[in-house]
C-alpha cells in the first residue's frame, strides 16, 4: 500500500513540472495491444528499457525482480535531471497512468523547435523527455488541418505525419513499444499473473467447498427430520 501512495503523490506533485496541460482537443488514447501474461514480451520490453530508458528513468520498486536483473536493469541508481526536471520513477507508471496512456505517449512525439529538446508530445505538451524514440520511429511533424470524427474525436496518428524514416518499420516500432508497455505493466504488478493463477484455484476450492457443505447440510437435516418423526 505504501508504494502505491508514494507513486500517486509523486505524480500529483511532479506532473506540473513535467508537462503542461493537454492542448489537443478530442485526442483519444490508443488501445495498447499487450498481453500482460506474455513473459517473452515482458523480457523483450525489459531489454529495451535497459538499453534505451534506464539512463534517465529508475525502477525503484523492482529491486529484487529476476526479470529486471536478467535484463541488466539497475534499480538503485540515482535519477538524473533533464533541463531542470527529474524524470519520474516508472515502477508504478502503468498503474498510475494506464497502459493505453503510455502506449499513446511513446507514439506521440513530434518535432517542435520551440522546446529545449526539439520535440514535443501530443498528450503531454511541454514534456522534458528528449527524442529517445526518434531513432526507431523516425521524425514526425504536426498535421496542419487534422480531421476529427463526428464526435470531435481524433487519434494520435491523425495529428502527426512522418517526415523521416527511423531504423524500424511502423509495425516493428509498434511491437517494440508494446513490449515496453508490457514490461511496465509487469513492473507495476510483478506478481499479478501468479495472483490471478492462485485466484482461480481459490475460487475452484470455494466452489467445491460450497458443494460439499451443501451436501453435508442436506444429509444433516435429513437425519434431523427423521429424529423429529
Amino acid at each position: 500500500m505504501k508504494r502505491y501512495i508514494l507513486a500517486i503523490l509523486l505524480v500529483l506533485f511532479s506532473s506540473q513540472l513535467w508537462a503542461e496541460e493537454q492542448k489537443f482537443e478530442g485526442l483519444q488514447l490508443a488501445t495498447a495491444p499487450i498481453n500482460e501474461f506474455d513473459m517473452d514480451a515482458v523480457k523483450r520490453g525489459a531489454k529495451f528499457f535497459a538499453t534505451n530508458c534506464m539512463s534517465c528513468h529508475t525502477l525503484t520498486y523492482l529491486r529484487y525482480d529476476k526479470v529486471a536483473k536478467d535484463a541488466g536493469i539497475v534499480t538503485d541508481k540515482k535519477p538524473i535531471s533533464i533541463n531542470g526536471v527529474t524524470p519520474p520513477d516508472l515502477s508504478l507508471e502503468a498503474d498510475v497512468r494506464g497502459v493505453d496512456w503510455i502506449y499513446t505517449y511513446l507514439h506521440s512525439f513530434y518535432k517542435d523547435p520551440a522546446t529545449a529538446s526539439g520535440v514535443n508530445n501530443l498528450i503531454f505538451p511541454g514534456t522534458a523527455m528528449p527524442a529517445i524514440v526518434a531513432p526507431f520511429q523516425g521524425e514526425q511533424v504536426l498535421v496542419e488541418k487534422p480531421m476529427h470524427d463526428l464526435l470531435n474525436q481524433v487519434q494520435w496518428y491523425d495529428l502527426v505525419k512522418p517526415v523521416k524514416q527511423g531504423s524500424m518499420t511502423p509495425e516493428e516500432f509498434d511491437k517494440a513499444v508494446a513490449d515496453v508497455v508490457t514490461f511496465l505493466a509487469y513492473a507495476a504488478e510483478p506478481y499479478h499473473a501468479e495472483q490471478e493463477r492462485l485466484g482461480y484455484w481459490v475460487l475452484g476450492f470455494l466452489v467445491i467447498l460450497f458443494v460439499m457443505m451443501y451436501l453435508l447440510k442436506k444429509e444433516y437435516w435429513k437425519d434431523v427430520k427423521k429424529t423429529r418423526q
